[in-house]
């Protein structure tokens, strides 16, 4: 298999003696040609070994399966970096270990080999490099066609004549096609200078051999990572995430939806952690930052709504079994993004097509009684949420649930108002 990515491995062990290598080109890849292409500028090392390691990490993820009685896993890696003195020292390598462990609820050692070819001189800056638009740096940020990347973007374009890169990991084989339709009728619609950047990461079907751990809480460590070289390549010191603030908070729906077994991916302390690992990597200050923490999924939507792109809103997935290779429909109906998402676009005011959802619990009274019982227990665990906001007074304290949540997985700080949340997740309720 032939690709552009130069060769370099992982070893892992689980904690229960299972150990496996894994080489790159062979089980797993990451093309670094896009880059290039997009930036006409050769990446520098250290930027090229966080790619190797936010690839490996996400292989790893995705290749070492949960147990359903030992959940959290140990993990222990490998990997081979071409400048392994730096990332061997304490405060970097401890600045990648406190991104992905918090990201996977669960301990992660790294050990940092140098590739044999070697030739790398560490004690080089690293070069700065010029933005690929003349006139201003562009926004660069995350963008994986879901509802809540294109509802932000519309939000960010609507308010701004920037050019932008969105950046996506194109892990997903239609994802592309469905991504670039977007993109178009946002640049159509806005008349901005727009250029995507599409980066292919790929597991091949050998290397999974019919079982991979469908979590992959890591996946958001290899996003954040290729956006942040984006970043690098193109001048800017900044990575915008397009999540609304209720998405971004994520309030546990049932009990033991913690750590490892809810997902972090735009959890503002990841997002902090990330931020200071890159800003360690490039030597100057570098933030990812959360623009519409402070609006609810439905205030998003209806920026596309309001600028006539209802069709980019229902072109979009949020399903957390997509691709759910059931046709007609695209989505679930049932999971939790799938719930979420319907309460968003009714608030917006958007109509989805009929057999959007296997099961529309919103639809017509007969579609929602086809769900069988096991099937709602997400839907239970909204309403039981809806009755806990409730709970919610803008001169009392915040509900125990409420505040251990915050704090315990630091969204807020000791001594941080929270009443810009109270009123985020009173809208929210209201909705």
């Amino acid at each position: 298999m032939k690709t552009n990515t130069p060769s370099f491995w992982v070893s892992f062990s689980d904690g229960a003696g299972n150990c496996r290598h894994l080489l790159a080109e062979n089980h797993f890849t990451l093309h670094r040609g896009p880059f290039y292409e997009l930036f006409k500028q050769t990446m520098p090392a250290r930027m090229a070994d966080l790619l190797r390691i936010a690839i490996a990490v996400y292989a790893v993820d995705r290749v070492a399966k949960r147990q359903r009685r030992n959940w959290a896993r140990s993990l222990s890696l490998e990997i081979t970096v071409r400048d392994a003195e730096f990332w061997a020292r304490t405060p970097v390598r401890d600045s990648v270990l406190q991104c992905i462990e918090f990201v996977a609820g669960e301990d992660w050692q790294l050990r940092f080999l140098p590739e044999s070819s070697g030739g790398y001189d560490a004690a080089r800056p690293l070069p700065g490099i010029p933005a690929p638009f003349e006139e201003a740096t562009p926004i660069i940020c995350l963008y994986s066609g879901g509802l809540d990347s294109a509802a932000g973007l519309a939000c960010r374009l609507q308010d701004s004549s920037r050019p932008v890169i969105p950046v996506t990991v194109w892990h997903q084989s239609a994802q592309k096609e469905l991504v670039e339709s977007q993109l178009q009728r946002l640049q159509m619609r806005f008349r901005v200078q727009l250029k995507s950047l599409f980066v292919p990461a790929r597991l091949y079907p050998s290397t999974i051999n019919g079982r991979q751990e469908r979590s992959q809480r890591c996946r958001s460590f290899l996003f954040a990572s290729v956006g942040g070289v984006a970043a690098y390549l193109g001048g800017a010191a900044c990575v915008e995430v397009y999540e609304s603030g209720v998405g971004a908070l994520n309030l546990p729906l049932m009990a033991g939806m913690v750590g490892s077994r809810t997902t972090r991916s735009c959890h503002p302390e990841f997002l902090r952690r990330m931020s200071g690992l890159l800003t360690t990597l490039t030597d100057r200050e570098f933030t990812y930052q959360l623009p519409f923490v402070n609006m609810t999924k439905g205030e998003m939507v209806k920026c596309l709504v309001d600028n006539g792109l209802s069709d980019v809103a229902q072109s979009t997935v949020s399903c957390v079994h997509h691709p759910l290779r059931e046709k007609p429909h695209k989505q679930c109906g049932v999971c939790a993004a799938c719930i979420f998402r319907r309460q968003a676009m009714l608030t917006a005011g958007v109509s989805e097509r009929p057999g959007t959802y296997k099961f529309d619990l919103f639809g017509q009274p007969s579609s929602v009684n086809e769900a069988p019982e096991s099937k709602l227990k997400y839907l239970a665990a909204f309403l039981l949420q809806l009755l806990h906001l409730g709970e919610l007074r803008a001169d009392a304290e915040l509900p125990a649930r409420i505040r251990r949540h915050l704090f315990g997985s630091a969204i807020l700080a000791r001594g941080q108002s929270p009443q810009s949340i109270v009123d985020l997740l009173g809208r929210y309720r209201g909705e």
